[in-house]
């Protein structure tokens, strides 16, 4: 007869030692003799894991394509309380080999389309979507959400945050995501905590020309760079076109780094700029931090 601890171990080591939200175990009849669900906690991990610190949050999410749609799924499972999605634009089908997104979302919002798949993931998170390029409210947002994340990649959006960095007594911490354009194996997260009047277009500029002063970070300077003609991910820092195949795991995995570090600059309340690189990137560090220095 098996013996029930043992089991569990085992099963842990394989899937996952927790679960999400509401989950339940299912154990099957071999273990038991019948089939029955067994309610677990909700347990996400030991409590200093950096994803913790989305628990019980109100986060949204500004741009819905190939950072943010997988960042989204990301923050969805790591607990938090509330998403708002803001991204007018619809699924295509070029976009399903690096977008978040199923065939069954062709013609959908993107917003709409995303906004589903994290309520199937936990039915206890609030999932709602803001119309337009930029929420109505921005202002309001300011003081009601616990972050803003950019992953529009628009020079537009950036600006505007950077003024609404500057709203008093500013609740929400602002965060911009991106990868390059060329091999969308690289990553950039610029944070501004609260207490930071500038929003984190500024803070990118202030980061770039340490970085390119720097041939040790080599391998980041396409961050600041115009896009070549034969790049892959065009026309600009982060963005991809239908035809482009093969970087649904880069990308995933992009996003997950930068939500992992998000995620200790939220814990710390600091302000700077997160350099990232998946294993295979050509040389270099594979992680380069600059801190925003008032």
């Amino acid at each position: 007869m098996l013996d029930f601890k043992a089991s569990w171990t085992a099963s842990s080591r394989n899937s996952g030692e927790y679960g999400l939200g509401r989950a339940t175990c299912f154990f099957p009849r071999f273990l038991t003799g019948q089939p029955y669900w067994v309610p677990v906690r909700d347990l996400r991990g030991p409590s200093n894991r950096p994803v913790n610190s989305y628990q019980h949050k109100h986060i949204h999410i500004w741009g819905c394509g190939g950072i943010g749609s997988w960042t989204a799924e990301f923050i969805a499972r790591a607990g938090a309380a509330r998403i708002t999605l803001c991204d007018p634009s619809v699924v295509t089908g070029g976009l399903l080999v690096r977008q978040n997104f199923l065939e069954t979302d062709l013609g959908a919002a993107k917003a709409a389309a995303l906004a589903d798949r994290l309520r199937n993931i936990d039915d206890s998170l609030t999932v709602d979507i803001a119309e337009g390029l930029l929420p109505e409210d921005a202002e309001q947002i300011m003081n009601q959400a616990d972050l803003v994340i950019d992953a529009t990649v628009s020079l537009a959006i950036g600006q505007c945050l950077d003024v609404l960095a500057r709203t008093p007594n500013r609740k929400a911490t602002l965060a911009q995501i991106a990868t390059d354009t060329r091999t969308g194996t690289l990553g950039i997260l610029t944070v501004c905590a609260p207490g930071t009047l500038q929003g984190p277009h500024s803070l990118d500029s202030l980061a770039g020309p340490s970085v390119l002063d720097d041939h040790q970070l080599e391998l980041y300077h396409a961050l600041w760079q115009e896009a070549e003609p034969d790049d892959e991910l065009v026309p600009t820092r982060g963005c991809s076109v239908p035809t482009f195949h093969g970087s649904s795991a880069d990308l995933a995995a992009v996003a997950a780094t930068l939500t992992t570090f998000l995620g200790m600059q939220l814990a710390g309340s600091k302000s700077g700029t997160h350099l990232v690189a998946l294993p295979h990137a050509r040389s270099g560090p594979h992680h380069h931090y600059v801190p925003h220095v008032p």
